[in-house]
């Protein structure tokens, strides 16, 4: 996989220097770079280690920088009272963008602040209707030296017992890199 936006370090992923995240097995990852105005990064895809055809992914991983995008807070700068604002923004925000990608939100859950040693990160939970399946989606904000980041694990509720934990692991277990980190 060649990507401008990522590389492999051991067993882990360095992402934009900023991040390093391990992908679970036994599937296959396949990754894109994500470069865009308001967001640059990688998505990784992650696909059943089978023979179809056409396989669709059952679940994927990203990390972006999304600090391009005037919409998205500085996670560092909020409080309790000012995330439960910004969540009410994003509850708004997604329903209404994601039909835009063929998307449904079907249950929200509420997010919630968290701080660890120095680093506050604003988790957010949601389930959406998407291409005829239901996925789980969580999102974890943060403020990473100057940059707001996303990582962003989601999957097939339908492979929830196969799933759920390596993805929510994956995201738990990100490390963030040294300074002198260079994709």
């Amino acid at each position: 996989m060649a990507s401008k936006n990522a590389k492999l370090n051991g067993n882990r992923m360095e992402v934009l220097g900023l991040v390093s995240i391990q992908l679970p097995g036994p599937w296959w990852w396949h990754g894109e770079d994500i470069e865009d105005v308001k967001a640059k990064g990688i998505i990784f895809r992650a696909f059943p280690d089978d023979d179809e055809e056409e396989p669709q992914d059952i679940a994927y991983l990203i990390i972006a920088d999304v600090t391009g995008d005037t919409e998205e807070m500085n996670v560092a700068l909020i409080d309790e009272d000012s995330a439960k604002d910004y969540d009410l923004y994003l509850h708004k925000e997604i329903k209404n963008k994601l039909p835009d990608e063929g998307m449904e939100l079907i249950e929200w859950m509420s997010s919630e602040l968290n701080e660890v040693e120095d680093l506050k990160i604003l988790v957010t939970p949601y389930i959406v209707h998407d291409q005829g399946r239901e996925r789980q989606n969580i999102a974890l904000r943060m403020r990473v030296r100057e940059s707001n980041l996303i990582i962003m694990g989601c999957f097939d509720i339908d492979l929830k017992d196969q799933l759920a934990s390596p993805i929510f692991d994956a995201i738990r277990d990100f490390h963030i890199l040294p300074l002198d980190a260079e994709v």
